[in-house]
């Protein structure tokens, strides 16, 4: 066992990589069957309160929001307490690769198609 997480994190970050690349793709094309030329409902419904368009880069604020809350922090803190930092650290790498983005995305997919 290595003294340094530096290996373990990247690891992580080359596993996230090919996840995104792969597996985030297969979901977005297979499973929701994303059109980008399909109007959302900022677009549809737009009324300069409620629903209005944002840059991407306010969508993953939202995203990253959501998904920094305090459950996906609590989990591995009480991992380490236990059971030490290497299973923490892979609990956190495959919970985001497998669980994680893809709740979040899916529940941000589900409010666009039901209108917002």
């Amino acid at each position: 066992m290595l003294n340094t997480p530096a290996p373990y994190i990247l690891l992580g970050l080359v596993l996230y990589f090919i996840t995104y690349r792969f597996y985030a793709r297969w979901i977005d094309k297979k499973i929701w069957e994303t059109d980008p030329n399909r109007p959302t409902p900022s677009r549809l419904y737009f009324d300069g309160v409620e629903y209005f368009p944002v840059s991407k880069y306010v969508l993953f604020g939202y995203q990253f929001k959501s998904v920094a809350a305090l459950g996906p922090i609590v989990g591995p803190l009480t991992g380490v307490l236990f059971f030490g930092w290497v299973p923490a650290l892979l609990w956190v790498i495959f919970g985001n690769m497998f669980i994680g983005w893809a709740q979040d995305y899916s529940a941000m997919m589900m409010s666009v198609r039901n209108e917002g």
